[in-house]
């Protein structure tokens, strides 16, 4: 496990919590430059990342990039920080973990997000929802790009429930390479950039196969 903070005391107080709970190797990174030394010889399975940490958008475009199959975790997000969210949101961050929430919190989201699911708290959801109803304003996409195949619909609705690609892959017996053209095909139609971003859009447009309710993007048959 990593743990990314600016702040020592966080992140020994926060490491040594996370040894005493099983976890045998943490590594420790502050800035662009320990994370690049750590990463060069460790491939971590989490990484935590505190929010407040200087830099913090360049640390996570390195991260996502050094590290691309390890889940980011942003610890310590405050509602108020829509800045912080949105840009969590667009590198693709596993989970919230808020600045009220425990560390009994943080162990069972670690949990989630190690097995391929996303943790979003419902009020972090509402804002990353405002702000894609806001972008959805701005544009006026052609009716046919936004069409979703059923096997789309199919795809979003599971992606809603955190399931990894290997999931969805399994559940519908299709290749894992196929399940991620579905989902890129998805993301472009729903012009979102993320798996995080999809799920949380899938809150308010509840796709079904052709039924509409609430501006859902029709779908079609694969």
């Amino acid at each position: 496990m990593l743990v990314i903070d600016d702040c020592a005391l966080h992140r020994e107080v926060l490491a040594a919590m996370i040894t005493m709970n099983g976890v045998a190797d943490v590594c420790l990174a502050w800035d662009v430059s320990s994370l690049v030394g750590v990463l060069e010889d460790v491939e971590p399975e989490v990484i935590l990342l505190n929010v407040a940490t200087c830099g913090r958008r360049l640390i996570l475009r390195a991260a996502t990039s050094l590290s691309p199959h390890a889940p980011v975790i942003a610890i310590g997000t405050s509602e108020d920080d829509e800045e912080g969210i949105i840009a969590c949101a667009e590198a693709g961050v596993a989970g919230y973990h808020l600045r009220s929430d425990s560390f009994s919190d943080l162990v069972a989201m670690i949990a989630e997000v190690v097995v391929g699911r996303t943790s979003c708290p419902p009020q972090i959801s509402a804002m990353l929802l405002n702000r894609l109803s806001a972008l959805a304003s701005q544009r006026q996409p052609s009716l046919q790009d936004s069409v979703l195949t059923t096997r789309e619909v199919q795809i979003l609705e599971m992606l809603e429930l955190g399931k990894s690609n290997q999931d969805i892959a399994g559940e519908l017996a299709i290749t894992v390479h196929t399940v991620k053209n579905h989902v890129h095909n998805l993301l472009k139609k729903l012009g979102v950039s993320t798996r995080a971003e999809a799920a949380a859009l899938s809150h308010t447009i509840q796709v079904d196969r052709g039924t509409s309710r609430r501006a859902r993007p029709r779908s079609i048959e694969n």
